[in-house]
């Protein structure tokens, strides 16, 4: 056996969101290593600073206080400093949560920061360095997605059960302020000040709420045509402008308005996280792939220079993988990377950009069909292309959002796509494309969603998960495993064949029906009578298998194993240790069938090949 370094997976430059400081706008990275702050300089139109903030996978608040930009984190969610003038770093506050969600600055010099998974309010001082936990502004809730602050109140957009709370910084008073027909939602998604008035963009519809500060049941709720969310506000007097993913659209109203004019599309399906205005009227934007500035008269962009030595593409974290022919098509952040499977490269690597996320692959017919998050889309690429085409959506009544299993069913030409359901909703889907429209049975695993999809000549074998969408309690203790029969359209039967949580993925090998579980059990069914062949342990953590004949691999994120699969119970052999693999989602393998294995070590892509 050899092992071949064929160089990073996926590199991409990604930000997560930014803040202008006078003359700068400050960008943070994110789902790249390392993580750093940049300095536009909009004088000199170039980056002229950039800061490294140790320790952490990714930003995604940020706002200032004179000269200091202060950043929230995830993984974990810490507060840090970030002197303009010096570079100086300082971690100033542990939150004690996975994410730092967002960072706002109040009138009165505080930074306030909203977190995950408990929903709360952190308050920051930086001129006497006190840190004071407000507590949880929901206790039902997991998300503070985004607050801005007075004087006197914090106003915090809460999920993935929408609410808007109003938080005294006088009394600790929680006031939720949410109008009732907004209740069916899932986020408060980003707010902003207008004088006034409160601008809250609500998720997943796109609408707007404008809520009068000083009478709170005055409110106007403004709906935007065929989008889902908004994603930046800002304003300059009674005008408000806002941006909307995915199409990357920008709105403006002026307050009183019932409805929004669409101004453009700066760029399409770009998703501005940050807006603001230059003293010369244009509009400048955070970006995920970088900044821009856009006029509002000739409704033109210019792309901001973003080129730096100490801001290049740099590695992150793949989320998918997928053999296609001479190439292995690697998922990540903002698109896809090509790379040639060969050690000496048959042709250089490059990336496919577009918004989102593929969740999984696969390659048939010389097809890469790809589900993408979000708004759990479908798209294709050929497999010696250089762009995707968007073929269809799931439609949104189902309320899915996030792949997590996309297989060709070669024999009747369908493609078949598992999906989690949305933030704070229940029951994930099954959904089938037959060529002309996508087909959906949501709750066919009743409460949990469906992870894995292995086609068989009459119908698909499903896996559960019991986690469904994101700020929901799990309501079962075990994953389901599943028989679709095309012809019924209906479940033939329903097992729980495995103590675990999660079936990340299903192969079926002559006869027997194997499953891969997220805590690591490999398991074996025979489909016909549901009888439980046998389970073994093949690691810390389950991912995605690689099938060659009737040999089971994968990867427990450290080592690569191997299975042969008959009836009876195997050992595990372990073909490699200490690759010290890091993914943002489930570790996998991939083949070309016949002698050779793909998957990472670090950050890179390697290639295996069998003796």
């Amino acid at each position: 056996m050899a092992i071949s370094d064929l160089g990073p997976a996926s590199q991409v430059l990604n930000f997560g969101n930014g803040v202008r400081v006078g003359n700068e706008i400050w960008f943070a990275t994110r789902q790249i290593l390392p993580t750093r702050v940049a300095a536009y300089d909009l004088t000199e139109q170039r980056i002229t600073k950039t800061a490294l903030i140790p320790g952490v996978p990714g930003i995604w608040g940020i706002d200032a206080v004179g000269t200091d930009v202060f950043v929230s984190s995830y993984s974990p969610g810490l507060l840090f400093r970030v002197d303009t003038r010096t570079l100086d770093v300082t971690q100033v506050l542990d939150l004690r949560q996975e994410v730092g969600w967002n960072t706002k600055a109040s009138p009165d010099g505080r930074i306030f920061v909203g977190t995950y998974p408990s929903a709360r309010l952190w308050e920051y001082d930086p001129a006497t360095g006190r840190a004071t936990d407000h507590g949880r502004m929901d206790p039902d809730d997991t998300y503070v997605r985004d607050l801005v602050a007075t004087d006197t109140t914090v106003y915090c957009g809460i999920g993935s059960h929408a609410g808007l709370v109003a938080y005294d910084r006088a009394t600790g008073t929680r006031t939720d302020i949410l109008p009732a027909e907004l209740r069916d939602r899932t986020f408060g998604a980003v707010c902003h000040l207008a004088g006034d008035h409160l601008v809250v963009g609500i998720s997943p519809t796109a609408e707007i709420l404008v809520i009068d500060t000083r009478d709170t049941s005055r409110y106007q709720i403004l709906k935007t045509p065929d989008d889902s969310f908004v994603v930046g506000i800002t304003s300059r007097d009674d005008e408000v402008f806002y941006t909307t993913r995915p199409s990357g659209s920008l709105y403006r109203f002026r307050l009183g308005d019932s409805t929004p004019t669409l101004v453009g599309v700066p760029v399409a399906e770009a998703s501005n996280v940050r807006l603001g205005f230059l003293d010369d009227g244009r509009l400048w934007a955070v970006q995920s792939a970088g900044g821009i500035l856009y006029d509002l008269d000739t409704r033109t962009t210019e792309a901001l220079d973003m080129s730096s030595p100490d801001l290049a593409p740099t590695p992150e974290r793949p989320m998918s993988l997928c053999h296609a022919g001479d190439r292995i098509v690697v998922g990540g952040t903002l698109g896809v990377q090509v790379v040639s499977t060969e050690v000496t490269p048959a042709f250089p690597t490059f990336r496919v950009p577009f918004g989102g996320e593929a969740k999984d692959m696969e390659a048939h017919g010389g097809v890469v069909h790809m589900g993408v998050y979000t708004l759990a889309r479908y798209l294709t690429m050929p497999a010696d292309g250089r762009a995707v085409t968007e073929v269809a959506r799931v439609d949104a009544a189902q309320e899915q959002t996030r792949p997590t299993s996309v297989t060709v069913d070669p024999r009747r030409g369908l493609v078949l796509m598992s999906t989690e359901p949305d933030y704070g909703r229940w029951e994930g889907a099954l959904n089938i494309w037959d060529g002309q429209r996508f087909r959906s049975w949501r709750g066919i695993l009743p409460d949990q969603t469906v992870q894995s999809v292995c086609p068989d000549p009459h119908g698909v074998f499903l896996g559960g998960s019991i986690v469904n969408g994101y700020g929901t309690t799990p309501t079962t203790t075990r994953a389901k495993l599943a028989y679709f029969d095309y012809r019924t359209e209906r479940l033939a039967w329903l097992v729980e064949p495995t103590e675990g949580g999660v079936i990340v993925d299903l192969k079926l090998i002559g006869r027997v029906l194997v499953g891969m579980t997220r805590d690591g059990e490999l398991f074996a069914l025979d489909p016909r009578t549901r009888e439980v062949l046998w389970r073994v342990d093949v690691g810390a953590v389950g991912g995605k298998l690689a099938v060659i004949d009737d040999r089971i691999f994968g990867t427990d994120g450290g080592r690569l194993w191997t299975v042969r699969v008959t009836r009876h119970e195997p050992t595990p052999s372990v073909l490699a240790d200490g690759l010290n693999q890091s993914w943002f989602g489930t570790p996998e393998v991939v083949t070309d069938g016949a002698r050779t294995l793909f998957t990472t070590r670090g950050l890179n892509l390697i290639r295996v090949d069998l003796s």
